[in-house]
């Protein structure tokens, strides 16, 4: 039987008697990295793509702690594809996440007026992307999780034909 394969509560008694090397060993970066899940939030307008006067994205990220430790995500970077245009964002908040919690990443960037004139034009019909990467601490070691591209995305557009017209 698979060590991840144990209850959260059930695994805790019998971490907390393993020596450290031995935590260290046995969970390689690879394996915590499989330990996480990450994907778009799957309720309500989970990416916003908004084409007015100040155009911007926001892209809300959920990040499932499958691992039996405590994480800390140190710092993340996206990229966003929409309407044939590639837009990057990052998060810089550090943000503690327990065992088997469910956090929420929250990421809102401005889009420069060139992209957003494009994706006005040609966002029907291109490609709506994620990938990216993202660094975590924790107290065996720290790891990255890469993303990644996650397609199907159906973003919420708002002020399309403002742009679409200029």
């Amino acid at each position: 039987m698979a060590i991840e394969t144990i209850p959260i509560p059930g695994i805790w008694s019998v971490l907390r008697k393993l020596p450290a090397w031995v935590l260290h060993w046995y969970f390689t970066p690879e394996k915590l990295a499989g330990l996480i899940y990450v994907d778009i939030r799957p309720r309500h307008d989970s990416v916003v793509v908004d084409l007015g006067q100040g155009a911007s994205f926001t892209l809300y990220i959920q990040a499932i702690n499958l691992s039996p430790f405590s994480i800390e995500l140190d710092r993340a970077s996206f990229r966003f594809w929409y309407g044939g245009a590639s837009l990057n964002a990052s998060i810089l908040n550090k943000q503690v996440i327990a065992p088997g919690e469910i956090a929420s990443l929250y990421v809102h960037e401005v889009i420069p007026d060139g992209h957003a004139s494009q994706m006005a034009k040609s966002g029907e019909g291109n490609p709506v992307g994620l990938d990216g990467n993202i660094e975590f601490n924790c107290k065996v070691r720290s790891f990255a999780k890469r993303i990644g591209y996650l397609d199907g995305i159906n973003p919420r557009v708002f002020n399309a034909k403002f742009r679409a017209g200029a």
